[in-house]
């Protein structure tokens, strides 16, 4: 079983096509970049992507090339087609059973409870190279926020899949037509996962690590003191002991101004006051 791919990680990378010859059966060409990852119209499963293959004569554009999710394979970490009927375009799609105008981008939908709350912008998709089907998303907060309390990560029971008529304008169209706009639907639990690690939550860690090397410092000093220099140590400890103190609730007051936003953030993404 192969470990699961990522859309982030193999997002704008070269694509290559096999070219054996006489003298060189290892031959291969460039075939372009890829632009983007194509999910089902209904189901929470990866069908394939988007190659971006180069103009001709750097005039004349040249449509995209849809390969299937298992149309290809990984060689030395570059990305080579597989010569094989049914891996691209039009064979593809009949060997998917899909229609691809129909299939959705899902990376830069906002993701949407059932009870209406947005709670992220999907980021990265994590996919079964053998079946396509999605085994987790990775969700943005936005750049600030995201360096801030990390990212959240939701796993295939939270995802539901895609669904018009609510989240961002997919294409022209008038207002009242609802079947322009698109979302990744998660269930409510989504609300639930916990953000990964930000900088508000090291900063609370860092600050309680640093005042416990702090007093094991002072205790081992203390420990190998010299009977003739006891005073002079424990005035010495005490110090250190005010020091690490005083430090320690400055940097606390500020892990807790993390805290507050985080705990503020929170609240509003689950729509409170």
């Amino acid at each position: 079983m192969h470990a699961d791919l990522h859309t982030k990680d193999l997002a704008t990378k070269k694509v290559w096509t096999e070219r054996p010859k006489k003298n060189d059966p290892d031959a291969v060409k460039k075939v372009g970049r890829i632009r983007s990852f194509v999910f089902h119209p209904k189901e929470p499963r990866c069908v394939g992507f988007l190659i971006k293959r180069p103009d001709v004569a750097l005039m004349f554009h040249r449509k995209d090339l849809f390969v299937a999710f298992n149309g290809f394979h990984i060689q030395d970490g570059d990305i080579v087609l597989n010569d094989d009927a049914g891996s691209k375009d039009k064979s593809a799609c009949k060997a998917l059973s899909i229609n691809l105008d129909d299939c959705v981008i899902w990376v830069g939908l906002p993701a949407i409870t059932q009870d209406g709350t947005q709670v992220g912008v999907v980021d990265d998709v994590a996919f079964s190279p053998e079946t396509g089907r999605v085994t987790g998303v990775t969700l943005s907060q936005g750049a600030t926020a995201n360096t801030l309390l990390g990212r959240r990560t939701l796993g295939p029971e939270d995802i539901c899949g895609f669904k018009r008529g609510m989240g961002t304008r997919l294409y022209m169209a008038d207002d009242d037509d609802d079947g322009a706009l698109g979302a990744l639907l998660v269930k409510d639990s989504a609300k639930e996962v916990q953000l990964s690690e930000g900088v508000a939550d090291k900063a609370g860690a860092a600050t309680a690590v640093a005042a416990d090397k702090a007093q094991k410092t002072v205790r081992r000093v203390k420990k190998k003191a010299k009977p003739k220099v006891k005073e002079a140590s424990k005035a010495a400890g005490e110090a250190v002991q005010k020091g690490v103190y005083a430090t320690g609730r400055q940097i606390g007051r500020t892990s807790g101004m993390f805290k507050n936003f985080k705990d503020e953030f929170k609240k509003g993404m689950n729509g409170q006051d």
